[in-house]
């Protein structure tokens, strides 16, 4: 067997639902860095207090400081947990900390972002100038207010879910393919990440949270990089064996 032809035989295929997420992920990126100054009288927002007081409808001060805090703390969590999940397959991280720890924070971080993320959702339930339900809150983009900004949060956070409860299935659906499908959690980032930037425009404009927010999607489009393209142990091994084969 020849080289050219073992060469041929071996393409390195990239799942094209992960390109799709981490071009989406670069975008906003930079529509964040690039976004217009804001207004110096922007209209009220859907949902927010001076929407409340326009619409002549109660609004708790406390929940809302609740629901941005735990809303804070989830895209914190989540962003780690990407990292971290990225970091598994790193071999010079593997050698100075054990591979069961980085796994172990790596399922921590994962199972506290969806925790605050729920906790996030729920809240609004509380908020009356929502009109949120039960139903509303489970069903991406049933919403009244602000429809497709909310079912993209839901959506991302639903995904997120069935990604995480898929460890439990790895041995039956087998490795490779629970692989193929754990990697939609970069597809999870990417509609919370539309969620973030899309619901508030604070996220888009020059300020801490932006920086935070645009921060963590480059920490995350590092990490898929990272995922995408061969170690060089990889690299070298897969040289070997086609050397092997060639000389076969």
């Amino acid at each position: 067997m020849t080289t050219a032809a073992v060469t041929a035989r071996r393409p390195r295929t990239v799942p094209v639902l992960s390109i799709l997420s981490a071009v989406l992920v670069l975008v906003l990126a930079l529509s964040v860095l690039l976004a217009p100054a804001a207004a110096a009288a922007p209209p009220a927002i859907p949902g927010s207090p001076l929407d409340a007081y326009d619409k002549h409808t109660p609004y708790d001060t406390g929940v809302h400081s609740i629901a941005r805090l735990a809303a804070i703390i989830a895209y914190a969590l989540m962003v780690a947990t990407v990292v971290f999940g990225a970091v598994l397959r790193l071999r010079f991280m593997q050698r100075a900390v054990n591979r069961q720890t980085i796994y172990g924070a790596h399922m921590t971080l994962a199972l506290s972002a969806l925790i605050f993320g729920a906790v996030h959702g729920v809240t609004f339930l509380y908020q009356p100038v929502w009109n949120i339900g039960l139903r509303e809150l489970t069903l991406p983009f049933t919403g009244g207010v602000q429809r497709i900004p909310v079912g993209f949060g839901i959506l991302g956070l639903e995904l997120a879910v069935a990604v995480g409860c898929s460890v439990w299935l790895q041995r039956r659906l087998g490795y490779h393919r629970w692989l193929r499908f754990h990697q939609l959690a970069y597809a999870a980032f990417a509609l919370i990440w539309l969620h973030v930037y899309t619901v508030h425009p604070e996220p888009r404009h020059l300020n801490p949270v932006a920086i935070g927010v645009a921060g963590g999607a480059g920490a995350c489009l590092l990490a898929f990089l990272i995922r995408i393209f061969p170690s060089r142990s990889r690299l070298r091994q897969r040289s070997g064996a086609l050397q092997s084969g060639a000389v076969r």
